[in-house]
């Protein structure tokens, strides 16, 4: 499934001297893409962590394509691609909104742990509506 675009304007501190975003700043504008595909879905971040379970990051990939300037906005798509009730593995496409442009293409993977001891948890056995809504996405 695919979600929504996450739309965010490109700061200027977000850039170097020539208005073109640092490369590690696209990490972070995954991260709000994902937190916003997750509510998409009626899941909390926020309300994961309250409920004493995160989603580390566990791999990340980022294949640059063309650069982002100061005052653009991107829009970023997230798909989730894959859950195994212990790992989510999911996709970006960051593009220019209105030109379409690809900017980047990423793809990031998560596994779920107990906040309290860090031990892994089966979100199905712990959080059974966080899973089937995850089951759902990535049909």
């Amino acid at each position: 499934m695919k979600t929504a675009p996450y739309v965010h304007t490109v700061l200027y501190r977000e850039c170097d001297m020539m208005k073109v975003v640092n490369n590690a700043v696209y990490v972070h504008w995954m991260e709000d893409a994902r937190v916003d595909a997750l509510g998409q879905l009626g899941l909390s971040y926020k309300g994961m962590e309250e409920s004493g379970f995160a989603g580390p990051v566990l791999s990340l990939s980022i294949d640059y394509k063309s650069p982002a300037h100061f005052g653009e906005d991107v829009e970023i798509t997230v798909s989730f691609d894959r859950y195994t009730g212990a790992r989510l593995f999911l996709s970006y496409e960051i593009s220019e909104k209105g030109t379409g442009r690809l900017i980047a293409t990423a793809s990031s993977s998560h596994c779920f742990v107990s906040i309290d001891s860090g031990a892994p948890v089966l979100i199905r056995s712990y959080y059974p509506d966080w899973h089937d809504a995850l089951v759902r996405a990535v049909k």
